[in-house]
């Protein structure tokens, strides 16, 4: 579709997801995001705490890279709360078309896998601040997380691990900090992951790379992950996966 779009279900990338959460009722209400021509129009169910997304189209699309990226995430936000869409809505459709993204060294974002992907996400961000009103400064609550997908829970702790071992990787060099100064110390219930950090690590520093981290290895693994740190001790004791 090069001129426009709409729709309700999305396949793979719904696979081991909670169920929608059912309309209250209430009332529903339209809010849309425009840029250069193009409109995305989504439908949110007004009477849910959540503001769940009924139904997502756009229109004005002539490039057929933007349409299909465009396409992919309405299918992808359909069923989950707004928020959840303007946070993540465009990162599931990089990882849904990442071969059609930009080759980039690192992890691939809306930012960097192309024009059209950041451009899907500044118009799910415009509705999602045409619906709530203007963004408040400083970090935003999301609560809402994917059930883990049925492949990453059919991976034993070893296989999970070789997942993550790269993004922590990149992340650690990022930082500045050296690739043994934090690794997996072991995966409990598919999505527990706990860490332990070296004794080169700055204790204050601690908190707020785990946080950073954990968001990291959400928005690359597809997957709920929750990351917890390693009590302190030994640290040539730890175990290391």
């Amino acid at each position: 579709m090069s001129a426009g779009g709409k729709a309700t279900t999305f396949g793979d990338e719904t696979s081991g997801l909670p169920e929608a959460a059912p309309s209250t009722g209430g009332r529903q209400e339209q809010h849309t995001g425009e840029e250069a021509g193009i409109e995305l129009r989504v439908t949110i169910d007004a009477g849910s705490t959540q503001l769940t997304v009924l139904e997502a189209q756009y229109t004005g699309a002539g490039d057929p890279l933007a349409a299909e990226v465009l396409d992919t995430m309405c299918k992808i936000i359909v069923g989950r709360p707004l928020q959840e869409a303007a946070d993540h809505g465009a990162i599931y459709a990089v990882k849904a078309l990442s071969e059609r993204a930009a080759k980039v060294p690192g992890i691939l974002t809306p930012r960097n896998a192309g024009a059209q992907f950041a451009l899907a996400e500044r118009l799910i961000r415009r509705v999602h601040a045409s619906a709530t009103g203007p963004a408040q400064p400083g970090p935003r609550n999301n609560a809402w997380h994917l059930a883990p997908a049925r492949d990453w829970v059919a991976k034993s702790e070893a296989e999970q691990a070789d997942v993550l071992k790269p993004v922590i990787a990149e992340f650690l060099s990022q930082k500045g900090l050296a690739g043994g100064d934090l690794w997996i110390s072991r995966i409990e219930r598919r999505i527990r992951v706990t860490v332990a950090f070296s004794d080169a690590v700055d204790y204050a520093a601690k908190p707020g790379l785990l946080m950073e981290l954990e968001r990291r290895l959400r928005d690359v693994a597809g997957n709920p992950i929750e990351l917890f740190m390693e009590e302190l001790k030994d640290a040539n004791k730890i175990r290391r996966l």
